[in-house]
């Protein structure tokens, strides 16, 4: 199977190791010094059950990639979700995939648009994990990934991609609602990346000092989604909670590493559509609308790029 990841930070850098080294055929797209350490000497993951290490890797700006693929990973920020988008109907092959591991509800829709509803399926990374360094991954806890159909009929599909990944040493969770696999993940994605970067504190120490605002939030989150039509428990929270005193202690969210190194956040994608989503359904969030103004404060550019002050 021929593979492009797209967007080979932590976690685009992480799922094509892990693909290399189970022996498949993987293109990077990836750019400036961490290319070209991947091109020269590949890529070197430290994870919490010991190191990978990739030979090296062939590495292509988005525009020197070359087709057809039968798999595409995008793993890139949202604002580049559309220009990557717009390259895949002539990357893809004719009954390829591509499946968008990005933050948000939204990135579905977004591939769509440009290749079509039979080729895309639902997928997330459950995982923490940063670059420390061109050519570096350090992963602070398991990964898994999920998987769900983005449209009825791509059971098998989906299967084919969760075998090949297993393969590959990630774990993936099968989902059979794309829907609530996708809000489940932000149950704890809108609280305890605000919450983390707001703090600077890793999500263990956040949540042992602040169970109560980050219990609060989830189940804004969650009424929110049910008011979608997401079938998702109360209980859900309290899951999440126990995942994270369990397997996330020590994770430092994305949100968190975008505000250390001055970058724009994810606010709009998170906290902010949760909280419009909301809005438009008439379930007030209280707490995430105050969490969202926090984090536009911490993040002018994310403020600008959005329009908001």
């Amino acid at each position: 199977m021929r593979i492009l990841i797209v967007g080979a930070g932590a976690v685009g850098g992480y799922f094509g190791a892990r693909l290399a080294l189970a022996g498949e055929d993987v293109t990077f797209v990836a750019r400036g010094a961490h290319a070209e350490a991947m091109r020269s000497r590949g890529l070197v993951v430290r994870t919490p059950s010991g190191e990978l290490r990739t030979p090296p890797l062939r590495v292509t700006p988005l525009d020197g990639a070359r087709g057809p693929f039968d798999l595409a990973l995008i793993a890139v920020k949202w604002p580049s979700l559309a220009a990557v988008s717009a390259k895949l109907p002539g990357l893809l092959a004719a009954d390829g995939l591509a499946a968008p591991l990005l933050n948000g509800l939204d990135s579905e829709d977004a591939v769509a648009r440009e290749v079509g509803e039979s080729r895309v399926i639902a997928s997330i990374a459950y995982m923490s994990a940063g670059l420390s360094g061109p050519g570096e991954i350090d992963t602070l806890a398991p990964t898994r990934a999920g998987l769900a159909p983005y449209r009825p009929g791509q059971e098998a599909r989906v299967e084919a991609i969760a075998a090949l990944l297993e393969r590959a040493g990630i774990p993936v969770r099968r989902g059979s609602s794309y829907r609530a696999m996708l809000w489940e993940k932000m149950v704890w994605n809108a609280p305890f990346n605000a919450i983390c970067a707001l703090t600077g504190q890793r999500a263990g120490a956040a949540l042992e000092r602040m169970e109560d605002l980050a219990r609060a939030a989830m189940l804004e989150v969650i009424a929110v989604a049910r008011a979608e039509g997401a079938e998702i428990s109360e209980a859900t929270a309290d899951a999440m909670i126990a995942l994270t005193r369990a397997e996330f202690p020590l994770t430092e969210p994305s949100m968190l590493q975008d505000v250390r190194a001055g970058r724009a956040t994810e606010v709009e994608l998170l906290q902010g559509a949760v909280v419009e989503r909301g809005r438009r359904a008439g379930v007030d969030t209280p707490v995430l609308r105050t969490l969202a103004a926090l984090v536009r404060g911490l993040s002018p550019r994310a403020s600008a790029l959005s329009g908001a002050g």
